[in-house]
Formats: structure tokens, C-alpha cells, sequence
């Protein structure tokens, strides 16, 4: 059943309750040897925008909103997918002594260049959104310099959400109304899923705590299949765990990474590129449903790079500012929408 974008897909949203509650009440956890104690771990919100990048451009990624956790909380709380995690992790065969836990919910947009027009746009990028919650891991090995990210991401795409927002959004700044939100991708609601994997490697650990680099290669399957090898670096003040901060793990959202609750003394720069070999995209390819507007195989870019650059500063009252300017190559071979993205983002981090 398709919905007109005005209501929700109820056979995709029950669906995804299925799954959440049996992931929360059908499957125990896989036990860890030792844990870290993040109790009082920040809650950070982040928010992306292409205005952010100086360049209102309001396509593309055109935006994102995420709230992310860490601790135990992260792990045990309401609709914490954590214990399938753990059971796809066990079975990969990643573990470790030292293990943080995060989850993130978050809202992802897409839209085409031109908004005003509604009907279906064949040659541009189909509008796209997802809602979903995911929970994530960081496996510290005992010689503090590898750390191994896990991450399982549940959620529905083509939902209603993006276009009520958005259209509140710009009618606070005086945008254009989106009118072709019922030819995006799943329209109507389909769930979705994503498993990924990625291994970091401290290169460079210096001894003034001035600087540190990192390589990360990385690996997922679901709604973004590919592959990746990243370096990046920090310069500056430092006073957290190097494996904390993984811009390199941004796939439009930043990745939600545990963070501990500690006051820190920070203030840095930080950059990085990323190199991405990619087989699926599905906010552009779609997925088992019918969509008006979807590429093939051949018409998306199967190789990308990812730049970023950025600061991150502490602020009073155990609260931390953090801004990145985001570059990636164009996601399309053919058509209208063959360009390059710029997006900012700015997150808030805050330790109660």
C-alpha cells in the first residue's frame, strides 16, 4: 500500500516494531570480560544543514538532525537494538576487554535541486529521508593504539517526517515548499538496515598531547554497501581518548561513538579525507518497493571521497562546540544531479 506521504506505511511500521522488540526481548547479549564505566557519558545533538557550509544550496544531503548517547544507558534503554549488535559482533568474532556503548536516533533528508516542482523528476536526485536509531560499539584493544567500531542501524525510509519538517523549516526561513515528496524513494514507508564494521589504527600518539593520527578502514552492508580507508588527524589541545573523535566514520551523519562523561580541557583542529569503493546506495537505487525516481547500478559513482575539516572547542559547564565542513564527490554518473556536496554540521555535547 502507498500512502500519498500524508499518512505512514502501518504495515512498515509494524514491521519495524517486530524487529525492535525482538531485538530488545528475544536475544541476550554477548557478554564482555570488563566494560567501561560511562555513566554519566555527554548527550550530544547534532545538526547538518547545507546552509551551514556558507553555500545555501538546499539539495542533495540537503540536512540531518541526531541525538546521540553513550554508556550504559546507550546500551540497556528503550529501543536499543545493543543485543542483536552484540550477537552479530560475536559472531563476526570482534570482542575485547575495554567496550563503549552509544546509540543515536536520527533523521536523515535528500532532496532534489528543484523543489517547487511536483511531479516527478526523472533526471535529478530522487527526494530520500530515513528515521532510524542506531546503537553502536568501540572495542579498545589492551595496547590502547587499535580500536575496532561496530555499529547496527535499524530504521524506515519514505516516510512523511522530512516533509513536514522541512516545510516548517523553510517557512521560518523563507525557502521553497518541497511539492515532490510523493515520488520519493519508498514512498510510504519500507524498513531498512545497515551493519558496519570499521577497524582504527593510532599512528601518531604525541608525547604533548598535541597531536594524534589515525588510519581507519572500514566495511558495511545494507542500505550503504561499500568499503573505505580513511586517515585523519587532530591538532591542537587534546584531553580525550583518541578513538572518541572518528570523523572518518560520517556517512551524512556522524557516527555515533562513545564519548566519556569527564571534563575535558580541549581545543583543536581537526581534517581528514576518506576513499570509498561503493556497491549500494539506497537512497539513490531504492530497495524492494516501487519508486517513481531511482538510478541503476550503472548510473551511480561506485568510487568517492570524503573530505572534512573542522574545530571542536570546550566550552563552560561541561559542554563541548563542534564544527565540520563536509565535501564528498558527486554519488551520480548521469544526469542533472551529477555534482559535488558541501554540508556543515554543528553538535552540542553535554555532560549532566
Amino acid at each position: 500500500m502507498r500512502c500519498d506521504g500524508k499518512g505512514i506505511d502501518m504495515r512498515a511500521t509494524k514491521f519495524l516494531a517486530a524487529v525492535l522488540a525482538a531485538t530488545v526481548l528475544g536475544f541476550p547479549a554477548h557478554s564482555v570480560s570488563a566494560q567501561s564505566a560511562d555513566d554519566d557519558a555527554p548527550l550530544r545533538v547534532q545538526l547538518d544543514n547545507d546552509m551551514f557550509s556558507g553555500h545555501h544550496r538546499d539539495r542533495d544531503y540537503t540536512g540531518g538532525i541526531a541525538a546521540t548517547m553513550s554508556g550504559s544507558e546507550a546500551r540497556d534503554g528503550w529501543i536499543s537494538v545493543d543485543p542483536l549488535l552484540a550477537r552479530v559482533d560475536h559472531l563476526a568474532k570482534i570482542d575485547a576487554r575495554e567496550v563503549h556503548f552509544a546509540r543515536q536516533f536520527g533523521l536523515l533528508t535528500f532532496t532534489p535541486a528543484d523543489l517547487e516542482q511536483s511531479e516527478a523528476l526523472r533526471n535529478e536526485r530522487p527526494y530520500a529521508n530515513l528515521l532510524y536509531v542506531e546503537n553502536a560499539r568501540m572495542y579498545v584493544d589492551e595496547d590502547q593504539r587499535t580500536a575496532t567500531f561496530s555499529s547496527l542501524t535499524v530504521g524506515v525510509m519514505g516516510l512523511g517526517v522530512s516533509r513536514a519538517l522541512q516545510t516548517a523549516v523553510h517557512q521560518v526561513v523563507g525557502g521553497e515548499r518541497p511539492e515532490g515528496y510523493d515520488h520519493q524513494i519508498s514512498a510510504g514507508g519500507e524498513p531498512t538496515a545497515r551493519y558496519m564494521v570499521a577497524k582504527q589504527y593510532l599512528w601518531v600518539a604525541h608525547p604533548s598531547g598535541r597531536l594524534d593520527v589515525k588510519t581507519t578502514v572500514s566495511g558495511s552492508v545494507g542500505y550503504l554497501t561499500e568499503t573505505s580507508v580513511a586517515i585523519s588527524a587532530r591538532i591542537g589541545r587534546l584531553d580525550s581518548a583518541w578513538w572518541s573523535f572518528a570523523p572518518e566514520l560520517t556517512d551524512y551523519m556522524s557516527a555515533p561513538v562513545a564519548k566519556d562523561g569527564r571534563k575535558h580541557d580541549e581545543l583543536y583542529v581537526f581534517s581528514g579525507v576518506r576513499l570509498k569503493a561503493r556497491a549500494y546506495n539506497a537512497f539513490l537505487q531504492g530497495q524492494f518497493r516501487d519508486s517513481d525516481v531511482r538510478y541503476s547500478y550503472d548510473e551511480v559513482s561506485h568510487f568517492l571521497i570524503n573530505a572534512w575539516i573542522g574545530v571542536a572547542m570546550q566550552m563552560p559547564n561541561r559542554t563541548e562546540l563542534t564544527y565540520t565542513l563536509n565535501y564528498q564527490s558527486s554519488e551520480l554518473r548521469e544526469g542533472d544531479a551529477v555534482r559535488d556536496s558541501l554540508w556543515g554540521a554543528i553538535e552540542l555535547s553535554h555532560s549532566f
